[in-house]
């Protein structure tokens, strides 16, 4: 009786064994059938057809071996071409002085604020391709406003994986507060996107995006808030709980992915400064999308953009991405010169307004991760430029209007209105603006490099706007 109990159960398990085995071999028949790979091409989430498995497990030192053929081949050609780079783009071109004083009305405050102020950035503003309209005369009434409005509520914001606060203002405006972590000068260590966030550097991109064209940036301005006045009297139980006094110093480490009560954030005595960035209305609804360039974060292993000279041909394939039904790999070639003048190595998302707009932008939220290291350019960053080859023709002459170091005056003067009304200490240091200018250039031998790369500069400069 045992015996055949056994054998029952051997014969059982040999079963089971037979099934699991068919089972596994008709997955693998399944996913790599043509139908499989027609649904994942046509599929918003982007996904090269290279043979994954392949690339990371190839040898360390294949993987090195390859990073340096492609990446740092192309970053010494780029840097020849800055070499004989025409003078053109060394000299100041006085035409940015126009804009610049434009851009400084902009910043002036009104003197009669209109009952439905905030019916302007939240209603009137967006479109399909900005938050910003080339023409805001409200705007430095509207930065005024939020300077000065009083917060109704504080609560965590669940966003990310850093603390963030969510601030319910006056006349139900919400928005979100990142606090000061590090001083100016600190300069970060370590990989492009190591660190928390740079709250100035928030405010730094808004003004940035404004100066090439791309206002697709929140609006941010810097705001020094009372923890005990204005946070801790109007903070929901969970925040107030976060909340502590460390002596004369008012400290909170709040509710998030990272947030802990050994690594708090403090002001100087109740005084805690920030970036007030403006909260999206909520009829805008955003759909987040993976970046086709989206970095790995591991040390040993390589993205595919790294390993593939022909990667962008393998993108343009996907319709999202092509050039002809569509500008958004322009935009994120935007993105990437914008990110490269900010030295933000941390896009590994991007969002885009799906309200029945036709042909929507790419939005540049997030931007913290910026200005870490001014002595270090991640060239890197530029990969959709030098990999593609193309730029919208209208970002192109913007960049080409701030040659011969007008890029850091622009900025920097319109920085130092920001500092003026806000009362706080220059927002960014000298050396990150002599390294914006610095990356400029390398920007413009890009592009001359690809124009001398193909037949007719017209392949180079495309715009589908």
């Amino acid at each position: 009786m045992i015996g055949r109990r056994c054998a029952m159960l051997a014969l059982g398990g040999l079963l089971i064994l037979v099934l699991t085995v068919n089972i596994y071999f008709i997955r693998m028949i399944v996913e790599s059938s043509p139908n499989k790979m027609n649904m994942k091409k046509n599929s918003l989430i982007f996904k090269p057809k290279i043979n994954e498995a392949e690339v990371s497990t190839k040898p360390k030192e294949n993987i090195k071996r390859s990073q340096k053929s492609l990446t740092r081949d192309i970053e010494e050609k780029i840097k020849a071409e800055m070499r004989t780079l025409p003078s053109k783009y060394f000299k100041q071109n006085t035409s940015y002085t126009i804009l610049l004083d434009r851009l400084l009305i902009e910043l002036r405050t009104m003197p009669n604020v209109r009952d439905d102020l905030w019916n302007i950035p939240n209603n009137n503003w967006p479109d399909a391709h900005c938050l910003i309209p080339p023409a805001a005369p409200e705007l430095g009434t509207i930065f005024e406003a939020l300077r000065k409005a009083k917060v109704m509520r504080a609560d965590n914001a669940h966003l990310g994986t850093q603390l963030k606060l969510m601030l319910t203002l006056e006349h139900g405006v919400k928005a979100l507060f990142k606090p000061q972590w590090y001083s100016r000068k600190t300069i970060i260590e370590g990989p492009v996107y190591y660190g928390k966030d740079r709250h100035n550097a928030e405010v730094v991109a808004f003004h940035l995006s404004s100066l090439l064209a791309l206002r697709r940036v929140p609006i941010a301005i810097i705001r020094k808030l009372n923890l005990r006045e204005e946070i801790m009297k109007q903070a929901t139980p969970e925040l107030y709980a976060t909340i502590y006094q460390d002596g004369n110093d008012t400290c909170l480490y709040g509710v998030c992915h990272y947030c802990s009560q050994s690594d708090p954030v403090c002001g100087i005595g109740d005084i805690l400064e920030g970036a007030l960035i403006l909260w999206l209305p909520s009829y805008l609804k955003l759909i987040k999308h993976r970046h086709p360039w989206q970095r790995t974060y591991r040390k040993n292993r390589l993205a595919f953009w790294e390993t593939d000279s022909n990667y962008c041909e393998k993108v343009k394939e996907y319709k999202a991405y092509s050039p002809q039904s569509s500008s958004r790999l322009l935009d994120l070639v935007d993105t990437a010169v914008f990110d490269f003048i900010m030295d933000n190595g941390d896009r590994h998302h991007y969002e885009m307004m799906q309200n029945n707009f036709h042909n929507p932008a790419v939005l540049l939220i997030d931007n913290g991760k910026s200005l870490g290291n001014p002595s270090i350019d991640h060239f890197d960053i530029l990969a959709p430029l030098y990999q593609c080859c193309m730029i919208h023709k209208t970002t192109w002459d913007r960049l080409k209007l701030f040659s011969g170091g007008s890029l850091s005056i622009s900025l920097a003067r319109l920085l130092a209105h920001e500092e003026a009304m806000s009362d706080v200490e220059s927002l960014i240091s000298e050396t990150h603006l002599t390294a914006m200018d610095r990356r400029l250039l390398t920007i413009y031998s890009v592009v001359e490099f690809c124009i001398r790369q193909k037949k007719y500069a017209s392949n180079v400069i495309l715009d589908h706007r």
